[in-house]
């Protein structure tokens, strides 16, 4: 009885690993309430230097590729523009903790995740008025660009319009 036992929660493990593996992005967007995006009809980016470590030429893609989304939805790339635009890519360090017997066993490990991130703000007050990240979008260790510009199309449909 207690080889089934072990043998059915080895086949349940297994399943919750695969179903891990096999994970979808995560995408979570946040916008101040009050803000009428109306209102705003041009961006600038906070800074156009790519994090240390990060591949540039990649960097500098996935902004062009921000730039051409925000135009389509209305806005104008220009020096201090009405919105400030901030793009963080990169690996997150998540640790998970697994419980899952009356034995008291468990099990912590650790992982990256790859991550993409945009924040817009009011460029006169500097307040946030727009947060959207995606995580498990790209394996931080062997990047592919494919599913790199995947992540920031989803994002960017989630921008606000013009």
């Amino acid at each position: 009885m207690l080889r089934k036992h072990l043998i059915v929660l080895g086949a349940a493990g297994a399943l919750l690993f695969v179903a891990g593996a096999q994970a979808k992005p995560r995408m979570t967007t946040d916008a101040a309430h009050d803000v009428q995006f109306a209102n705003y009809h041009t961006f600038d980016w906070a800074s156009t230097t790519p994090p240390a470590g990060l591949n540039s030429v990649q960097y500098h893609r996935v902004m062009q590729h921000i730039t051409g989304a925000l135009g389509n939805k209305g806005y104008k790339h220009a020096p201090h523009g009405d919105l400030t635009m901030a793009l963080t890519v990169g690996k997150m360090t998540k640790i998970d903790l697994d419980t899952w017997n009356h034995y008291g066993y468990h099990d912590a490990y650790t992982h990256h995740e790859g991550q993409v991130a945009l924040d817009a703000f009011d460029s006169k007050t500097k307040r946030a008025v727009w947060h959207g990240q995606i995580t498990d979008a790209i394996n931080p260790n062997k990047p592919d660009a494919a599913k790199l510009q995947a992540a920031v199309d989803q994002l960017m449909g989630q921008f606000p319009s013009h």
